[in-house]
């Protein structure tokens, strides 16, 4: 036993580093985990958003496309700014009109709109008795940052379609339709 010690422990400078590596990979596991994870659930609100705009885009497109022009039943389309709302607690542009809607009989109302809780509602009135202030309300979107239709009469762009006596109908319907609270898509 000249003096030499056997060693069979770590330092504590030896500690310290191991304790620092292992902090450093813990974190950036953690840190690359929660952004996977951010990632993931923005995907997945994404993924919704389109397929809740691709369903709505399929619904007007179905309904509009067996719209009919008659002066009893006149089309209506109102600009939120205009301040001549169907309904009182519209807080967007809305669109009424008048149809033979597959799987119905006879004329049927509908109409949408957005209200206060950002909700995007459909109006259903059948058979149609030619008021759009009866029938009922139902719920066919939610979380609509941004409902705006405009009307193109065959020379020009408008922003509301007024009920023409001869119930004519715009040529074309312009829909601009944005869901979510954040970040709108």
């Amino acid at each position: 036993m000249s003096g030499a010690r056997d060693r069979t422990g770590f330092t504590l400078v030896e500690l310290l580093v191991s304790l620092a590596i292992l902090a450093t990979v813990s974190l950036s596991t953690m840190l690359v985990f929660r952004g996977v994870t951010r990632a993931w659930r923005t995907g997945e609100l994404r993924s919704a958003r389109y397929q809740q705009a691709r369903l709505l885009f399929d619904l007007f497109g179905r309904e509009l496309s067996s719209c009919v022009a008659n002066p009893r039943y006149p089309f209506i389309g109102t600009e939120a700014s205009a301040g001549a709302s169907l309904r009182p607690e519209s807080r967007s542009d809305e669109l009424f009109f008048v149809g033979t809607i597959p799987g119905r009989s006879g004329f049927v109302e509908r109409g949408y709109w957005v209200n206060a809780q950002s909700e995007l509602m459909c109006h259903d009135g059948e058979p149609a008795d030619g008021s759009y202030a009866t029938g009922i309300s139902e719920l066919c979107g939610q979380m609509i940052a941004q409902f705006d239709a405009t009307y193109f009469d065959g020379t020009a762009w408008r922003d509301q379609w007024e009920a023409h006596p001869d119930g004519a109908l715009p040529k074309a319907i312009h829909i601009i339709l944005a869901i979510g609270p954040q970040d709108p898509e």
